[in-house]
């Protein structure tokens, strides 16, 4: 964007720091810029954020969808926060400065404790001796390690595996497409391992069959499935922040922010990393995977720490 206005200049460095993270940054550069334009307009010689100039922005979006005006804040919120660091009088917004919107369901980012006490939990699910606890464990490994949507591990048939390649065939999932996940040579092997059990009650072999099954025999199907994951969630006393119940969707985004995390402390570049993220997830484009994208406050702290590395870095080639 252009620094048209008196804190253009500061709004270019914001942007660069969360482009920095990997987001996607339309929606928020196009904010910050009609913020930008709206300062040089009425406020061209200001060095920082009030509430005045906040409130009087607002005021010319009385047009706007009280969901996009909410986005404007949240737009606006962040860069303030960044602007704090620099100087503690910046103003930040209040959330409740525009209508109330529908509140958006933040999802629950598990923890490996989380995660493993859930497999445990899982594993000690009733009848005694049946497969149904090594179903349920499999399930949610599956989920942990592949970021698969739960809807795909469900349709796996036993050919989709090649456990030799280390592969899993996604057959036209969401947008028409189909896909190749690999794995890694343990969670192939725990597949592999999962089918051995499978093949000792019974069920049917045949290459088109479905990989996980119930006690009859019968497809996994979504509803059963969840409601037993709601039980052993809240067995082990797991909720979201907002209070709720956590989902196996969660499991998405939980492999999503896991992958930033790896790519960021190893010293990569997030920006070229994301269309292998998209691929692997699945995605139509880049965007879909932002909004599975929950940095957590270390890697924000660490992303600020190479920023300003970076930054210093040029000051010191320029002189």
């Amino acid at each position: 964007m252009n620094a048209a206005g008196p804190l253009g200049s500061f709004i270019e460095q914001h942007l660069e720091l969360r482009k920095s993270l990997g987001f996607i940054l339309c929606n928020a550069k196009y904010a910050l810029a009609e913020f930008d334009s709206y300062l040089a307009r009425c406020f061209p010689d200001t060095i920082t954020v009030s509430r005045a100039m906040v409130t009087g922005y607002l005021q010319t979006l009385p047009h706007l969808h009280p969901v996009t005006l909410r986005d404007r804040i949240v737009h606006l919120r962040q860069f303030c926060r960044f602007m704090f660091q620099l100087d503690q009088d910046t103003y930040i917004p209040e959330r409740n400065l525009v209508p109330p919107a529908r509140t958006a369901r933040r999802p629950h980012i598990y923890s490996e404790q989380e995660a493993k006490r859930l497999i445990g939990t899982a594993l000690a699910l009733p009848p005694p001796r049946s497969l149904r606890p090594h179903t349920y464990a499999t399930i949610l490994s599956l989920l942990w390690v592949s970021g698969m949507r739960i809807g795909e591990v469900l349709r796996l048939n036993l050919e989709d595996l090649d456990a030799e390649r280390e592969l899993l065939y996604i057959r036209q999932s969401k947008f028409s497409k189909s896909r190749l996940v690999p794995l890694s040579r343990s969670a192939a092997s725990a597949l592999g391992k999962y089918l051995e059990r499978r093949s000792t009650y019974g069920h049917d072999e045949r290459p088109e069959a479905p990989f996980f099954v119930n006690e009859r025999g019968k497809r996994c199907n979504y509803s059963t499935v969840g409601k037993t994951f709601l039980t052993l969630s809240r067995q082990i006393g797991i909720r979201t922040m907002q209070g709720r119940d956590p989902r196996l969707h969660d499991f998405r985004h939980t492999f999503a922010t896991r992958y930033l995390d790896r790519i960021y402390y190893q010293g990569k570049n997030p920006g070229a990393a994301l269309p292998v993220l998209a691929t692997y997830l699945g995605h139509a484009n880049i965007a879909n995977t932002q909004t599975y994208l929950h940095p957590s406050l270390p890697l924000l702290k660490k992303a600020e720490e190479r920023f300003l590395a970076y930054t210093k870095g040029g000051e010191h080639e320029e002189d």
